[in-house]
């Protein structure tokens, strides 16, 4: 995160726009609200100015409609906010309070809504009691039924275009077309924050390492404090409501899977996995009991999130054989209850397994099947780019993955803004661009690969994205021609715990090294081999060492 001081601010905001006095018995979206407010006219931000700074996560009217009390902003937003306003936790600390108001305001909605014969209802009166989460039907977006839906198809540009291009600016690119890229070039630039490898600084010096500190202190306690006690409560729950469930106990089940995604990224797999399969043992005992039709669904539509995580842990963990397993578990229910946002994420994560394991003509048919069924354009957006345009580019189509960059670039042109809950189920424009960047480094295309991976990288915040850009970067610099600062920046990229090693990581590294082989008497390329082989034995990953062991 930048400290305030440097990004730019208009000292004059603060004197022309007075401070809200908060008051502390006004409610808790309120207090926030209020607290928001005054961090950014303390920082001399516009909602505009500070828009842009979060790359393009989160628009000026949605940081607005947060100001004033209209919105509950999700955990992620509040976080990222706290740490890029210099909020010394002040923002952070409305949370607790929020998430329980929120939680009472919903428990009680749902209670009014609950009709004591609600097993006589249809599907759709009684699924409206549980479909409140963003998670399941975002506001605005409506279910495509696939018969209606029109094929997808691939136009051929005119004229040709003799290089891939950087996405059409839109609302959501703008702000990264005009940044520089990080220093990719430069020995020891892989500047990953304090807590993706190691632990924070006891006492940061500065305002930037202050907010970092933040940040690690805020994930440490809400992810891996929380994430063992989400199976208890729901379990407490169900001793009080019985075993089929009812309402709090099918509430707690959509904050498991919406903490279950945000912790995505900062959970070693391994770890994730087992407290996943044990929340979806737990809604397979609900179906056993019982149940309205409604309930039932949404039972379904949890144990089908519950499921395309288990897939993409498996998918990251080398097992594709069981990842290709629990993502059809997923889609069959998501296709029984009747939500085609979750098939369509379904067939993304299935196209990435096949890409994987390189068939790419696969990949893109699940690819577009996928697009058939977005609910709205920026999923539509995400499988351009996910699995068509990197399928596209696997099978040497060069003009086929210029028209997908394009249209996944005019979704995310179109589309207002990401109603996902964030986490592994988000989309963001930094996963788009470093998508964009690995197409072009399968297409030989290695100046346009480096522009796409060094967005990524500025753009992104999880170790795994950063990992991945930075190796783009590396086997860029290997296509151009410096085979020693491809190897310096791919042995920075292996310095993190093997715990956190996945699937796509020692893929892209195996990839990397194989373009250096015909290097290897430079003492930059030895060092990363070792540092490579080291890593994939302490992974203990089969597929991983079966994909070193290929070179």
């Amino acid at each position: 995160m930048l400290p305030v001081g440097s990004m730019g601010v208009n000292a004059g905001l603060a004197h022309r726009w007075e401070l809200r006095s908060i008051d502390p018995s006004s409610s808790a979206i309120r207090r926030l609200g209020d607290t928001l407010y005054n961090l950014r006219i303390q920082a001399g931000l516009t909602q505009q100015q500070l828009a842009v700074r979060t790359g393009g996560r989160w628009s000026r009217s949605h940081i607005g409609r947060v100001e004033n009390g209209d919105v509950t902003p999700s955990p992620d937003f509040v976080e990222a906010m706290d740490g890029l306003l210099g909020g010394g936790h002040s923002l952070v600390r409305c949370l607790p309070p929020l998430l329980l108001e929120t939680a009472k305001h919903r428990s009680r909605r749902q209670r009014l809504r609950r009709d004591p014969e609600a097993a006589s209802h249809s599907v759709s009166q009684t699924a409206e009691k549980f479909d409140r989460s963003t998670l399941y039907t975002p506001p605005g977006t409506t279910t495509h039924d696939r018969a209606t839906t029109p094929p997808v198809t691939i136009s051929t540009p005119e004229p040709p275009v003799p290089q891939i291009p950087n996405p059409p600016p839109s609302r959501t690119t703008r702000a990264s077309a005009t940044s520089p890229s990080p220093p990719g070039t430069a020995r020891g630039a892989f500047d990953h924050p304090p807590d993706a490898f190691a632990p924070p600084p006891a006492e940061p010096k500065d305002q930037e390492s202050r907010s970092t500190a933040n940040r690690s202190d805020f994930l440490r306690v809400s992810v891996w404090t929380g994430l063992g006690a989400v199976l208890e409560s729901v379990r407490l729950t169900l001793r009080v409501e019985g075993p089929a469930g009812g309402p709090v106990s099918h509430q707690q089940l959509e904050l498991a899977v919406e903490q279950y995604a945000r912790a995505y990224w900062s959970t070693p797999p391994g770890v994730l996995f087992g407290q996943v399969r044990q929340c979806r043992q737990l809604v397979e005992g609900m179906l056993d009991e019982r149940q309205p039709a409604g309930s039932r669904q949404h039972l379904h539509l949890v144990a089908g999130w519950l499921s395309a995580l288990l897939g993409n842990l498996s998918f990251h963990l080398s097992d594709y054989s069981a990842a290709r397993m629990h993502l059809a578990t997923a889609g069959r229910l998501g296709q029984e209850a009747g939500h085609n946002g979750l098939v369509a994420w379904v067939r993304g994560a299935q196209s990435m397994v096949e890409l994987y394991d390189d068939r790419p003509q696969e990949a893109l048919r699940l690819a577009r099947e996928g697009q058939a069924l977005a609910p709205n354009p920026l999923v539509r957006a995400q499988l351009a780019s996910w699995g068509e345009a990197r399928a596209l580019a696997r099978m040497g189509e060069r003009h086929g993955v210029l028209e997908a960059i394009a249209r996944g670039s005019r979704a995310i042109e179109s589309s207002e803004e990401d109603r996902s809950p964030g986490g592994v189920f988000s989309f963001s424009v930094g996963e788009f661009e470093q998508y964009c960047g690995t197409a072009c480094l399968w297409l030989d295309l290695p100046d346009e690969a480096k522009r796409h991976a060094g967005h990524a990288f500025r753009l992104r915040d999880t170790i795994a994205a950063k990992a991945l850009a930075r190796l783009d970067l590396a086997t860029a610099s290997s296509q151009l021609g410096d085979p020693a600062e491809a190897s310096q920046i791919g042995a920075e990229v292996l310095q993190m715990p093997a715990e956190y090693l996945i699937d796509p990581i020692v893929r892209r590294a195996t990839e990397l090294a194989t373009s250096l082989r015909k290097h290897g008497s430079l003492a930059e390329v030895r060092d990363f081999d070792e540092r490579l082989a080291a890593l994939v034995a302490a992974s203990r990953h089969p597929r991983a060492a079966r994909s070193a062991g290929e070179r």
